[in-house]
C-alpha cells in the first residue's frame, strides 16, 4: 500500500504535469509510484491515444475547423479527456509563451494548426521548434512575418523573437533586432486550395546580404538567427526559469535554477530533459512549491472537471474561462498571460466562486460549466453530516489538496448546521425530503472546498 507522502507526491505530479486525476485514476498511478508515473508523464507516444482519428471522424459534422469556438472547445476536449497529460499541459506552456491570438490571426484553422505544431514539437528540441514556430501560418500573421521583405523589413516577429521567446530583455542591441529581421526577410505565406495559408520561402524578398547578430557576420537567414540564439546562456536563462515557474512556483532563486539551466545546454536544448529535471527536483516537491502556485483558470477549471468527474459540455466552459482572464487562443498580447497573482482580482476571484457554485450544485447542467452528479459517489455511500470530521477528510483527498484550519472549520460548522428544506416541506420530512436536504447540504460542502484558498493553489 502506498504511503501518505507517494500519493501527495503523485497527486502534486498530476496537477501540475496535468490537470489532475480522479480517484480510479489518481489510483493507477499511486501504483506506478512516483518514478513510474514520472516514466509515463514524461513518455507520452508510449500511451495509446487517437484524438485526431476522433476530430477527423467529427469533423464537417459536430467540429468545424473554421470556427474559433470549436477549435477551442476541441482543446478543452483534449485537456478534459486526455491520458497524455504532460503533453497537453506542455501545450498550455507553449502558447503562453508564444501567445499567437486569433484576435488578429483571424483565421481558426490556422489556429487548430498552430496548437498541433506546439504539441507536435513541444517535447523535443528548443531548436527544432523554433523553427516550427517561425514558418508557421498562424505565427506569420500574428508578427506580421508574412509582410517580412528585403526592401522594408517588419522588425515585429525579429525584435520578439528575442525579447520574449528567446534572450530576454538587456541581452541584444537594436542592431542585433535588425540583423534578425533581415534574416527572416522572405519567410512568407501562400494559399493552398485544401490546406489554406502555408508557409513557403520567397527567396525574392529574401535578404542575401551580410548581416551581423550577436558577434556573428555572415550572409545569415533565419535559420542561422535560431542557431545562434537557442545555445546562448540568456536563453538558458529564461527558459528554464519560465518552464519551472510554470510546473512549480514563481521566483525561484539563481541556484535552484542552475541545474535546469545545466540540463537544458547539455541536452542540447532538450525540452524533455529540462522538464523531467524539473520534476524529479527537490525543488519541485518543496512546501514553497506546493504552497506556491496559484492555478491559472485553465487549470482550475479542467482540473475540477477530471478531479471530481464532472459531466460537462466542454463549449461551456469558454466564457467560464474568459471571465476568470484566461480565454484559450486569445491571448491579451504579445507577452501573454502574466500568470501568479496576476490570475487573482475581485471579478475573477467571484467567477471562480461562481464556476464552483454551479458544478458542485448542477445549476444549469452539463451546459453550465458542469454537473456533479452524485457527492456520495466521491465521499461514500455511509458518509453521514454528523461525522464532519470524515467528510473534510474524505473531500480533502478526493481534491488532493490539505486543508488550512480556517477551511476545515468553516466546512465542518456548514455540515452541523440544521439541514434546510423547501417551503412546501411543513411538519417531520419524509426520507426523501430528507434525502434531498442532505445531498444539497454536501454540494454546498463540495462548493465551499472549491472556493477554499486551499483549492485555488496547488
Amino acid at each position: 500500500m502506498a504511503n501518505n507522502d507517494t500519493r501527495d507526491r503523485v497527486a502534486l505530479l498530476l496537477r501540475r504535469a496535468g490537470f489532475g486525476a480522479g480517484p480510479k485514476e489518481l489510483e493507477r498511478y499511486v501504483g506506478l509510484g512516483v518514478d513510474g508515473t514520472l516514466d509515463e508523464l514524461l513518455h507520452p507516444e508510449r500511451v495509446e491515444e487517437d484524438f485526431d482519428g476522433l476530430l477527423d471522424s467529427l469533423s464537417g459534422h459536430l467540429i468545424d475547423l473554421q470556427n474559433i469556438e470549436d477549435v477551442q472547445t476541441w482543446w478543452l476536449y483534449r485537456m478534459v479527456r486526455t491520458k497524455r497529460p504532460l503533453l497537453e499541459k506542455l501545450t498550455l506552456f507553449w502558447h503562453g509563451h508564444f501567445a499567437v491570438a486569433n484576435s488578429k490571426v483571424s483565421n481558426p484553422l490556422a489556429m487548430h494548426t498552430h496548437l498541433a505544431t506546439l504539441r507536435q514539437y513541444g517535447f523535443g528540441g528548443f531548436r527544432d521548434l523554433l523553427q516550427a514556430v517561425s514558418q508557421d501560418p498562424a505565427m506569420l500573421i500574428w508578427l506580421d512575418g508574412n509582410t517580412n521583405r528585403k526592401a522594408a523589413p517588419n522588425e515585429n516577429y525579429g525584435r520578439e523573437l528575442l525579447e520574449l521567446f528567446t534572450l530576454g530583455v538587456g541581452n541584444y542591441t537594436e542592431d542585433d533586432v535588425q540583423a534578425s529581421a533581415r534574416s527572416f526577410t522572405g519567410w512568407n505565406l501562400r494559399q493552398d486550395p485544401l490546406n489554406g495559408a502555408q508557409y513557403f520561402f520567397d527567396r525574392n524578398q529574401h535578404d542575401f546580404g551580410q548581416k551581423t547578430f550577436l558577434g556573428q557576420t555572415g550572409p545569415l537567414d533565419g535559420g542561422d538567427i535560431l542557431d545562434i540564439v537557442v545555445k546562448q546562456q540568456a536563453t538558458a536563462e529564461r527558459i528554464t526559469k519560465k518552464l519551472f515557474t510554470f510546473f512549480a512556483h514563481p521566483n525561484p532563486e539563481p541556484a535552484v535554477l542552475q541545474p535546469f539551466v545545466k540540463t537544458y545546454l547539455d541536452s542540447k536544448f532538450d525540452i524533455r530533459s529540462v522538464v523531467a529535471a524539473i520534476l524529479h527536483s527537490d525543488a519541485f516537491y518543496s512546501d514553497t512549491s506546493r504552497y506556491g502556485h496559484i492555478k491559472s483558470p485553465v487549470e482550475y477549471t479542467v482540473g475540477t472537471v477530471r478531479l471530481l468527474d464532472v459531466q460537462v459540455r466542454e463549449r461551456s466552459l469558454i466564457v467560464a474561462l474568459r471571465s476568470m482572464g484566461q480565454e484559450i487562443l486569445n491571448p491579451p498580447n504579445v507577452a501573454g498571460w502574466a500568470g501568479g497573482n496576476a490570475w487573482v482580482n475581485p471579478s475573477t476571484l467571484l467567477e471562480r466562486f461562481n464556476y464552483g457554485v454551479r458544478v458542485a450544485t448542477g445549476r444549469g447542467g452539463p451546459n453550465d460549466a458542469g454537473l456533479l452528479l452524485k457527492p456520495t459517489a466521491l465521499l461514500g455511500e455511509d458518509v453521514q453530516l454528523s461525522d464532519g470530521a470524515t467528510i473534510v477528510d474524505r473531500l480533502s483527498k478526493v481534491l488532493s489538496i490539505q486543508f488550512s484550519p480556517e477551511a476545515t472549520d468553516a466546512i465542518f460548522a456548514y455540515l452541523q448546521s440544521p439541514l434546510t428544506y423547501p417551503p412546501y416541506v411543513t411538519g417531520i420530512p419524509n426520507p426523501q425530503q430528507q434525502q434531498l436536504a442532505t445531498d444539497a447540504r454536501l454540494r454546498g460542502a463540495f462548493t465551499l472546498a472549491l472556493a477554499s484558498t486551499d483549492f485555488q493553489i496547488g
